[in-house]
């Protein structure tokens, strides 16, 4: 896939602790390497992160001021090579949110929302499937502050955003919000913003 006149073959699934890498190529990067080494040399680091995933901002806050700390386990991530694997030795939950990422830095959501056995009107042939039923028409934000480009941020008790929340392009939020690499003020929370 082309992005900024590169190509780049190298992509994921993450489902289920399971980083499916797309090495087909071989030019191709592996690009759960870093994560998995990042998890596995940072553990304290990557344990605090998962406990706030896990537990949500507020639990963090209640732990603090109640002292009820349980510590949460970290998942045991792996990564295999997603053309020696078969729909069929998937593990997966329905409706569970599971991330695909190509070209470094775009990431998808993926949800399996419906599975059936086949039925005798449906097509027969195994290289339709899966078949897509539905696909959502994604809105996107505009950046509050430019107006121009795709909102990639979202802030929220932002006291220098124009609104609350706020939507805003990458570049917008850095300008706000750092300076010289460093974070000018954090007592706002923000999120990355996908779509709606």
């Amino acid at each position: 896939m082309n992005k900024a006149g590169q190509q780049d073959p190298s992509g994921y699934f993450l489902i289920e602790e399971v980083f499916f890498n797309d090495l087909r190529d071989p030019s191709a990067i592996d690009y759960s390497k870093p994560i998995l080494d990042w998890l596995k040399n940072s553990k304290d680091e990557a344990l605090k992160k998962w406990e706030c995933i896990v537990s949500g901002e507020m639990k963090q806050k209640q732990k603090a001021l109640l002292g009820s700390a349980s510590i949460s386990h970290l998942p045991q991530f792996k990564a295999v090579d997603m053309d020696k694997m078969r729909f069929c030795d998937l593990r997966f939950r329905l409706g569970a949110g599971y991330l695909y990422c190509h070209q470094g830095d775009c990431k998808h959501v993926i949800v399996v929302r419906d599975m059936r056995l086949i039925h005798p009107e449906d097509v027969q042939n195994r290289a339709t499937y899966p078949i897509t039923t539905f696909q959502l028409k994604l809105r996107f934000r505009k950046c509050s502050v430019c107006k121009i480009y795709r909102a990639e941020k979202v802030t929220v008790d932002d006291k220098w955003a124009p609104m609350n929340p706020c939507y805003f392009c990458k570049n917008c939020y850095y300008m706000l919000h750092y300076a010289n690499g460093a974070l000018l003020y954090d007592e706002f929370s923000v999120y990355d913003y996908h779509h709606e």
